[in-house]
């Protein structure tokens, strides 16, 4: 029984299977470069899409508000039918003793309108001019017909007073609409960074792929040759073949690994681009990670974070809506103090003699009707702990949005840091993948003329795969790092600004 059948080898047939599944992914792939990913997640990613629609919703309240401030319009007409009953009088016109008379019943019918048009002004003054006419029931004594037009206005003095409280729900949705539109800004941001961090893992993880099948090509080419040294040469042992075997096969699991690492990260990259799994597993990156150009100082990220930093932004676009809250229920715990007064002008037509309106004494009737009311909620009432609230509310935010500006100037601060040592790390981890390949084809090379065994070889080349895989490693790393700085200081949404959905004009 010769060696090569007796050493059983089951990671070769999990080799073709995973092959043939590469392969059948591989034929159908669907490419798309870092930008095209993002274009996509903009138009497709559920999270960004809720966002957009919130913005959407919080600029429907501005509107709603400012309908609220248009003047209004009410009109109305009654008529109504009435009987009633009554004695009959006698020949003289009085009416007859208890029980001398029959009664008798009688019906009329009478009609009303009125048309009013009120208006609120930015100070408070309630304003309202109307109209209206009636005809009383027929058989009344006295005019048939009245009509009146009045104009009336209310000031108040305290509660309700001047533009900070007669705006105040405006206020509080303008700046609703501003939080909602930064935080769709930042959702857009946070989608992008989202993205391209699944974007370049995915892209790892295909380069991982890469790396493991060279070392697997590698380790069988180098199985082959000593199996042909032991065999047919007579030169080789069969502890080499073992040794090389062993370390195809400790290669293949790695590439198995891989391939379903591969896997993950294309679905995670789908659910980012809202993509079903089975779609996303199609999914294949394309390129090299870009050049994002210069570091700047931490002192201008520092500067850069407190100006541009989306999320900051929207915390400053949520004190000015606490703010305005904080106005409405302060302006809520006060006196109601408000002075009034009416004007109208009545005119009226009488059922007998002439045609049309009667003014005795040549003008019609005119009425002035004013006062001043007072409304004052005894032991302090609800208002009062409202707006003791409110401002407690706005004093825990603004110390939210420190504590968080604080966090913020921090984490850009470690990440440049970070940003820096990985830098260095890219550029150590590139040297020393250079240094490991030229060790391993000396260690070949080695073995070849033999001074060297098949453990130094097998070493060398575990050494270049761990080596390369630590440069894609720190190459992708120093990406996303500098993304995410770029996502901190407000810098990446201008950077696809193209791709992702900004603040309408």
């Amino acid at each position: 029984m010769t060696f090569s059948r007796s050493v059983p080898l089951p990671w070769l047939a999990s080799l073709a299977l995973a092959a043939t599944c590469s392969l059948s992914v591989a034929a159908r792939a669907e490419t798309l470069t870092a930008e095209e990913a993002v274009r996509r997640a903009a138009s497709q990613n559920p999270s960004l899409r809720a966002a957009l629609l919130e913005a959407t919703a919080a600029r429907q309240a501005v509107a709603a508000e400012e309908g609220a401030r248009r003047p209004t319009l009410s009109a109305s007409v009654t008529g109504q039918y009435q009987e009633s009953y009554g004695r009959i009088a006698d020949a003289n016109g009085d009416a007859p003793g208890n029980g001398a008379g029959a009664l008798q019943r009688s019906g009329g019918t009478s009609v009303a309108s009125n048309a009013a048009l009120r208006y609120t002004t930015d100070v408070g003054t309630s304003l309202e001019v109307g109209a209206s006419a009636r005809s009383p029931a027929d058989g009344t004594p006295g005019p048939n017909y009245g009509a009146q037009a009045y104009v009336s206005a209310r000031q108040p003095l305290l509660r309700g007073a001047g533009t900070d409280a007669v705006l105040a729900p405006y206020a509080q949705a303008q700046a609703s609409a501003v939080a909602a539109e930064q935080e769709r800004e930042l959702a857009a941001s946070q989608t992008a960074l989202d993205v391209l961090g699944a974007y370049w893992e995915l892209w790892y993880a295909e380069q991982a792929i890469v790396v493991q099948e060279q070392a697997l090509a590698a380790a069988e080419r180098l199985r082959a040759d000593a199996k042909a040294r032991a065999e047919t040469l007579g030169t080789g042992t069969k502890v080499d073949v073992l040794r090389f075997s062993t370390s195809a096969a400790s290669i293949a699991d790695s590439l198995s690994q891989a391939r379903a690492t591969r896997a993950a990260r294309a679905i995670a990259l789908g659910r980012a681009l809202g993509m079903p799994p089975a779609s996303a597993a199609s999914l294949a990156p394309t390129g090299a990670p870009p050049s994002l150009g210069a570091l700047p100082s931490a002192d201008a990220l520092v500067r850069a974070a407190s100006e541009r930093s989306l999320e900051l932004a929207a915390l400053r676009a949520d004190l000015d809506a606490q703010r305005a809250r904080v106005s409405a229920a302060e302006d809520a715990d006060q006196i109601r103090l408000d002075l009034f007064a009416t004007a109208s002008m009545d005119g009226q037509w009488v059922r007998d003699g002439l045609p049309g309106l009667s003014l005795p004494g040549g003008r019609p009737a005119f009425g002035v009707l004013g006062g001043i009311e007072i409304e004052l909620p005894l032991g302090g009432g609800r208002a009062s702990a409202d707006a003791a609230r409110a401002r407690t509310q706005l004093a825990a935010a603004e110390a939210r949005y420190q504590a968080r500006a604080e966090a913020i100037a921090a984490d850009v601060s470690s990440l440049r840091a970070s940003l820096e040592a990985a830098a260095e790390q890219v550029a150590l981890a590139t040297e020393t993948a250079r240094m490991a390949g030229e060790l391993a084809e000396a260690e070949r090379q080695r073995l070849s003329l033999g001074t060297a065994t098949s453990a130094d070889v097998v070493q060398a080349e575990q050494t270049r795969r761990e080596a390369e895989l630590r440069r894609l490693r720190a190459a992708v790393t120093e990406l996303t790092s500098r993304l995410q700085l770029d996502h901190e200081t407000g810098a990446l949404l201008v950077r696809f600004a193209s791709v992702l959905p900004r603040r309408s004009s």
